[in-house]
């Protein structure tokens, strides 16, 4: 090969490689996903499954529009060697079959995760407690495991204002102090 192609070759790969380079570091980095770990210092209570539905109510929305919106879940909670351990309902709250309950605040979640074609998993900071028992003492609930659960995309309009739908859903719930 000629010296003169060779330094030609040799330059345009450089100018490749630069062109690359920058365009690469151009491209936003991506999101890192929010952890769903508890705070350090959080300890384990227990951890149970959950089945049941998310129930959405047909609702006016801004600007003439119509949308499903949450209502709260209605869900059965079992302990892994499948006994009754309660029930999860709107709040979002747990109730213990030994009468202990929870409630956390669903407004504002310290994280979530999306999760294609289910509700979002996510790590709730615990607001208000009753009771002594299995849920007594928990800080944290952790909803993970998702599937199922979205509002309908169709079927919401001003002639089903008031309407109700609960859609299946599944997930693992796990209790922190």
């Amino acid at each position: 090969m000629h010296p003169n192609t060779l330094a030609a070759a040799g330059a345009a790969v450089l100018l490749f490689l630069a062109c690359t380079s920058a365009g690469a570091a151009a491209a936003p980095a991506p999101a890192p996903a929010p952890d769903l770990t508890p705070p350090l210092g959080a300890t384990l209570v227990r951890e149970v499954q959950a089945g049941g539905a998310q129930v959405y109510a047909c609702r006016a929305a801004a600007e003439g529009a119509y949308q499903w919106t949450l209502t709260g879940p209605k869900a059965l909670l079992v302990n892994d060697d499948g006994s009754d351990f309660g029930i999860h309902g709107a709040g979002p709250s747990w109730t213990a079959a030994d009468g202990s309950s929870i409630r956390a605040d669903g407004a504002h979640p310290l994280a979530v995760v999306k999760v294609t074609g289910a509700v979002p998993a996510l790590l709730l900071k615990v607001v208000a407690s009753t009771g002594s028992g299995a849920l007594s003492g928990v800080q944290f609930v952790r909803r993970a495991d998702t599937e199922g659960g979205l509002p309908p995309v169709t079927g919401c309009d001003a002639a089903h204002t008031g309407a109700t739908i609960a859609v299946h859903y599944s997930a693992v719930y796990t209790f922190f102090r």
